[in-house]
């Protein structure tokens, strides 16, 4: 199980990472093909997804991303993070979740679409629905109340239906628990011997024959870079930006149509008495647990302190602290107790709910009610925002204008007598590290520079960072130096390559030794070299007291009395490692842990994602999906 939840979390977690933030994106209508747009960006199963709820999507998934890094988010990184293909994928797994829902007859009714809309933060005043903010906020976006309904009962079903797959995986077993317990704290430990080359230096000899004819072997690596002298222009985002100017009523528009990337969802404060049970438990046991909770229940509705009863019969880790779980927010409990919690009245006492947990009595402390971030708080965010989006635009059009007034002209030169401020930039002979840092920090720029000729014009170039346009003065070519130029760096060179290959043979002879039979001990002190014990080795090695490279922890941990040593000889850096299995602790997880219920919260939460992850993978492999060209 552990092997199973260490290798598929990364991408799991992003699977379900990618649904969420869907979901966050359809209480706006993203999604669903409403616009009447004749070309759609995204079509799955005839499932049209306009290219306004396309840009939509990826504008609201750049400005999360963007507001990790301070509210500006540099665009190379926007595209590294793969932000496009992110989006589409989200749209496409949306669709395949609604369709999912109808076929599985989920039906969202207008009563509940109702509720949803009425508990939106973007159309209460005080904390309560109003029918005229809900009218001007639906204007400020350009889209009518029918429209907008209908968009949130279509794609309300998304949220239900990953709701219902998820229910599926509703149980985490004891055993379960024990066993991930178990791994994730296990502890391992070797013996080793390092083979470091730098022991192995005084045994490499040098002559200027064997020099030569290595400098042979390697003598690209020593080429010098290649140099570019050049003019040129450059009409970057940054730069336009500052130029830009927004007024008040540009930004109070975006205000009202991204209220949500600034609202802060409602958050409740409740302490529980639990009864636990678990799925491995007799009919016996669930009855005795119901009836002992309704018993409790009794006590706590006529007066007694819930958090003296949840010190004396709760069999939770809460219990200390009077049941108390702190603030937290709609979808971080499990649904049964999720629902229950945000059905309450501040400072009421629930029935008894059930979940794969055991019987709980609920006590609501306190709610805090959603909230959103006024409009002078995120103001500078959305003035730095809305001057990257025009500058984008602007920027194309500046620098396009200045490449075709450059042909009109007939050249650079009587561009430049034309128009005597253009922002020229000029250079001498530079090698790509030492490159002008507006070039430099543009890896498209750079790239584009170096792959033309003396005497080359460029196209019009679309960078990271905005557009460019290269004349290449002069190009100085890579050039092979002579041997004895670079006598003494070769030769230390050559002493290091050496000394890696000696260090290593070392390595690779006594592990072959090993294989063979015969222990590390004995091998290593008729070889006269050093074993050192590892100590107790954990899996993230965070605290570890030893010498063993944290880099090979993921191979000791795969050693055993029956496997006691590796395939391969272990490296780190420069250094090699041959090492022996010594021994292995499996702790069990104490009785009465704390920790006992996040294990359980988190192993119930991998199977659910795991199972939402599947189904989907499953369903996008059937489904017959088309993406627009341009994208």
């Amino acid at each position: 199980m552990l092997q199973i939840l260490r290798r598929k979390a990364q991408s799991t977690f992003i699977q379900i990472i990618v649904v969420i933030i869907a979901l966050v994106f359809i209480f706006w209508g993203v999604g669903s093909n409403l616009s009447g747009d004749r070309q759609a960006a995204v079509v799955v199963n005839g499932d049209e997804v306009s290219f306004q709820d396309y840009q939509q999507a990826y504008d609201r998934t750049y400005e999360r991303f963007s507001q990790q890094f301070g509210g500006n988010m540099p665009k190379d990184l926007a595209e590294s993070l793969g932000i496009k293909q992110q989006v589409i994928n989200q749209l496409i797994q949306t669709s395949l979740l609604r369709q999912g829902a109808q076929k599985m007859g989920i039906y969202v009714s207008a009563e509940e679409v109702r509720k949803v809309i009425e508990g939106m933060v973007q159309f209460q005043d005080n904390g309560a629905f109003s029918m005229d903010r809900y009218k001007a906020v639906l204007t400020n976006i350009r889209t009518a109340p029918t429209k907008f309904e209908k968009s949130m009962r279509t794609d309300r079903l998304a949220e239900v239906a990953v709701r219902e797959i998820s229910n599926f995986a509703s149980v985490a077993t004891e055993s379960e628990i024990q066993e991930i317990y178990s791994q994730l704290n296990e502890k391992v430990v070797v013996n080793f011997v390092s083979f470091k080359p730098s022991d192995y230096l005084n045994q490499v000899q040098t002559d200027d024959a064997g020099l030569s004819a290595w400098y042979e072997t390697v003598k690209d690596n020593y080429k010098t870079s290649p140099e570019i002298q050049l003019k040129y222009f450059t009409f970057t985002y940054d730069k336009i930006a500052d130029k830009v100017v927004i007024d008040d009523s540009q930004i109070e528009n975006y205000y009202q149509e991204n209220t949500q990337l600034y609202t802060v969802p409602e958050q409740r404060k409740a302490s529980h008495i639990l009864f636990k049970t678990t799925a491995d438990d007799s009919q016996q046991v669930f009855q005795e647990k119901e009836a002992k909770a309704e018993k409790v229940l009794a006590l706590a509705k006529n007066g007694s302190n819930f958090a003296d009863l949840a010190k004396e019969y709760s069999e939770g880790p809460s219990r200390e602290n009077g049941g108390e779980l702190g603030y937290f927010s709609r979808g971080q409990m499990v649904p049964a107790f999720d629902d229950a919690v945000f059905s309450m009245e501040k400072g009421a006492v629930s029935e008894v709910v059930q979940t794969q947990f055991g019987y709980h009595i609920i006590y609501l402390e306190d709610i805090k009610p959603a909230s959103t971030r006024s409009l002078e708080e995120v103001k500078a965010q959305i003035v730095t925002t809305l001057k990257e989006k025009e500058a984008e635009s602007l920027a194309f059009q500046v620098a396009n204008s200045a490449y075709e007034n450059i042909i009109a002209a007939g050249g650079l030169d009587q561009y430049l007598s034309a128009t005597p401020d253009a922002e020229l930039q000029t250079t001498e002979l530079f090698k790509r590290e030492a490159a002008p840092d507006d070039l430099k920090k543009d890896s498209i720029f750079l790239d584009k520079a170096f792959s033309l000729n003396k005497g080359d014009f460029s196209s019009l170039i679309k960078g990271n960072s905005g557009y460019a346009i290269f004349y290449v003065e002069n190009v100085k070519e890579p050039e092979t130096p002579a041997l004895i130029d670079i006598k003494e760096l070769l030769t230390n060179d050559f002493k290091t390559a050496e000394s890696k290959k000696l260090a290593q043979q070392a390595a690779d002879d006594l592990l072959k030794q090993l294989h063979d039979g015969g222990s590390l001990e004995e091998m290593a002190a008729a070889k006269g070299y050093a074993v050192t014990n590892s100590g107790e080795l954990s899996r993230d090695g965070q605290n570890d007291k030893t010498t063993f490279p944290q880099q090979l922890l993921s191979e000791a941990f795969l050693l055993s009395g029956n496997s006691p040593l590796p395939q391969e000889v272990g490296q780190d850096g420069d250094n090699y490692y041959v090492y022996s299995f010594l021994s292995r602790t499996l702790p069990k997880m104490p009785e009465g842990s704390t920790e006992i219920e996040q294990y359980r919260t988190s192993l119930l939460n991998f199977k659910q994602q795991q199972l939402l992850s599947a189904w989907l993978q499953n369903q996008q492999v059937k489904a017959k999906i088309s993406t627009h060209p341009s994208l």
